[in-house]
């Protein structure tokens, strides 16, 4: 994990960026970036910093006009940090890895509000390959269980759900996340060349190719993770 741990003023200071910069398209939260990142790192596709995090602001054309050079490298540097610490921990600890959820209090009862999360791995997950359509059964239900806080559709459909039922579902998010990771990371689908074009919108999609040497197993791994290869996308 990262020799300086993210600390409870990093992330207040991610959010006061989010509510200094936000736009109508962007993440606007550190639990909505935390499950964006979570998604970017779970994938069956490598993702390049170029590409996700432009989708952070909604678009390059949204990208913010930064007050200055401490406050993007800030940034970047805790952004970094928070991807770094989930993928090590889905790989390594998976046991331990827990969600930024947002907890709201209501009637002075915290309550978990997970639509900001899930809604952030959805984001995440549309920047990946349909691949992420052809789960095999058994991955479905942990795939539908983050789509039901995370999208417009599921919204409707919690609408005819009971609140314990809600709750119970609440508590299946992390194992999903968990279940997910542990299965795209099996198939590796970004190690190799595929045998043919990947289908759906290629706007969105990230082809594999080498552009450069093959990288060693201690080499940093070209993902931009700050790992080594065989510690990140390298891993068998």
């Amino acid at each position: 994990m990262n020799d300086q741990p993210i600390t409870d003023e990093d992330l207040d200071f991610i959010d006061a960026i989010f509510e200094k910069y936000a736009t109508d398209d962007s993440i606007v939260s550190v639990s909505e970036l935390d499950g964006f990142l979570t998604a970017i790192v779970s994938g069956p596709d490598m993702i390049m910093p170029s590409e996700w995090l432009p989708e952070i602001w909604g678009g390059a054309e949204q990208m913010p006009n930064w007050e200055s050079k401490e406050e993007v490298g800030r940034f970047m540097q805790i952004v970094m940090g928070i991807m770094n610490d989930n993928a090590e921990v889905l790989m390594e600890q998976p046991e331990d890895f827990q969600a930024l959820v947002l907890v709201d209090m209501e009637q002075g009862e915290p309550v978990e509000v997970v639509s900001l999360w899930c809604g952030g791995y959805m984001r995440g997950i549309a920047l990946g390959s349909q691949d992420w359509l052809n789960l095999p059964e058994d991955l479905q239900a942990h795939f539908s269980c983050i789509a039901l806080f995370g999208s417009e559709e599921g919204e409707e459909l919690l609408v005819d759900f009971a609140d314990h039922e809600i709750e119970a579902l609440k508590q299946e998010i992390e194992p999903a996340a968990r279940a997910l990771h542990a299965y795209w990371l099996s198939q590796r689908a970004h190690s190799a060349p595929p045998s043919q074009p990947r289908a759906g919108p290629t706007a969105q999609i990230l082809p594999f190719v080498r552009a450069q040497p093959k990288t060693g197993p201690n080499e940093p791994c070209p993902c931009g993770s700050g790992k080594k290869y065989k510690k990140c996308c390298g891993a068998v």
